[in-house]
C-alpha cells in the first residue's frame, strides 16, 4: 500500500515504528534532514495551510532513493479543509511516495481511512512491559509497571522521573480514598478540585479513567465511574462549570 494509518493510544509505539519503517524504506539510520523524507508533528489544529504547503512536497519524485517516505503524525488535528486536501492527494496516489498517517483516536474522514492500510495498535501487557524493562536494563518499582497502563512511553519517563512515578502513585491512592469517602466528603472534595485549571483536571480525570480501564476486567460494573469520569471530561471540553 502508498498509504497506512497507525491508529491507537498514545505512548505505545506508533511514531517509532513509522521512524523505524521510514529508516528500512530509506535505506539509512539517519533521517534528519534527509532529502527523501517528510514529517508534519503538529500538536494543534492542522489546517489548510499546512496542509497543502506539506502535500505539495508529495509530488517531487524522490532524489536519492527509490521511495519517498512522508508523516503526518497526530492526523487527528487535520480540519475539515486539510482533511478534505489530504483526500484528493489519496484519490490520486504517487506511486512513489509511501504516506504513513498517526493517529490516537480514529476521528479522521472515513473516505481517508478506507483509502488506507489501519494497522491498529494495542497497549502493552504487564509481562511485554517488563521484558521491554530488561531488555533496555531500566531499573524501576513494581508500581511503575501497573501505573504505566501499558504504555512504553509512561515506562521511560517513570526510569527517568522517580518523581513523577511517586506523583501518580499519590493521584491513583488519592482516587481510591475519595470512592470510599462519605456524599459529604466528596461534596467538599469538589471545591478542592475545582479549585484546579481545567488542563491539570482533565489530566487528573484521564488517569483515573485509565486506572477504571485498567481494573475492568475485575469490576465490570465500575463502567458507571468510566461514564461518569468520560461526561466530566466532555464537560471541561465544553467549558462547563467545573
Amino acid at each position: 500500500p502508498n498509504t497506512y494509518l497507525f491508529v491507537g493510544n498514545e505512548g505505545i509505539g506508533k511514531k517509532t515504528l513509522a521512524l523505524e519503517f521510514a529508516k528500512k524504506i530509506l535505506v539509512t539510520e539517519n533521517l534528519n534532514n534527509h532529502p527523501d523524507f517528510l514529517i508534519l508533528d503538529e500538536i494543534v489544529e492542522l489546517g489548510i495551510e499546512s496542509a497543502i504547503n506539506f502535500i505539495s512536497k508529495l509530488n517531487f519524485r524522490p532524489f536519492i532513493a527509490q521511495k519517498k517516505v512522508a508523516i503526518i503524525n497526530n492526523a487527528e488535528n487535520l480540519n475539515i479543509n486539510s482533511s478534505n486536501a489530504l483526500l484528493k492527494t489519496l484519490e490520486e496516489p504517487s506511486e512513489s511516495t509511501i504516506l504513513i498517517l498517526i493517529s490516537s483516536k480514529l476521528r479522521l474522514l472515513p473516505t481517508i481511512v478506507s483509502r488506507c492500510q489501519v494497522i491498529k495498535f494495542h497497549t502493552f501487557s504487564i509481562i511485554a512491559l517488563k521484558k521491554f524493562a530488561e531488555l533496555n536494563k531500566l531499573n524501576i518499582p513494581t508500581s511503575a509497571f501497573d501505573l504505566s497502563f501499558g504504555k512504553i512511553n509512561q515506562l521511560i519517563k517513570f526510569s527517568e522521573d522517580k518523581n513523577a512515578l511517586i506523583q501518580a502513585g499519590l493521584l491513583a491512592q488519592k482516587y481510591k480514598d475519595l470512592i470510599r469517602q462519605s456524599t459529604g466528603e466528596k461534596l467538599l472534595s469538589i471545591g478542592e478540585y475545582a479549585e484546579l485549571e481545567t488542563e491539570d483536571l482533565e489530566k487528573t480525570f484521564l488517569f483515573w479513567l485509565s486506572l477504571q480501564v485498567r481494573d475492568l476486567g475485575e469490576n465490570p460494573t465500575d463502567y458507571k465511574k468510566m461514564e461518569a469520569l468520560n461526561d466530566s471530561i466532555l464537560g471541561l471540553k465544553l467549558n462547563k462549570n467545573k
